[in-house]
């Protein structure tokens, strides 16, 4: 039986995935990408003709990446840093339950920390894939040490 911490992980990282998917696929489906970017102008995002298409792509691909536990860590600590871009840039200063409010960026930053921090859970590709390192080691040496012995 598995362990209860693993299909935790894997339940947020699956919820977490369709999340970023479906704001990324509404930051790029405004037709072209100018809206956005004079939003990100807006709201001082600094180079936003760079940050703009880059943030949709990132929560696209990021969040299908993370659906599928692919590179999960190395995505969630992606998504993190978008989350907390979010949250200095837009949200700061807003009530918490507001339109725009702190609520759901700060959801999604500290599920993505805890993807970063205790792994994508048991069922992801990266636990077929033991080949895909992140920050300097791979996954095969993390699930060894998890097997037990007999």
């Amino acid at each position: 039986m598995a362990r209860q911490p693993e299909i935790g992980l894997a339940l947020l990282r699956l919820v977490l995935g369709v999340v970023f998917v479906a704001h990324g696929i509404q930051k790029i489906t405004w037709g072209d990408l100018s809206p956005l970017v004079e939003q990100f102008r807006a709201w001082d995002v600094p180079y936003p003709l760079l940050t703009a298409p880059l943030v949709a792509t990132i929560e696209t691909v990021g969040g299908v990446l993370l659906f599928l536990g692919l590179a999960a860590r190395t995505v969630a600590f992606l998504l993190s840093c978008i989350m907390f871009g979010a949250i200095w840039y837009v949200h700061w200063g807003r009530t918490f339950f507001a339109p725009a409010g702190l609520e759901l960026p700060l959801l999604l930053l500290g599920g993505s920390l805890a993807i970063m921090f205790g792994g994508p859970g048991i069922p992801s590709m990266d636990r077929v894939n033991y080949r895909i390192p992140y920050f300097g080691r791979t996954t095969t040496r993390v699930y060894e040490e998890e097997r037990p012995r007999l």
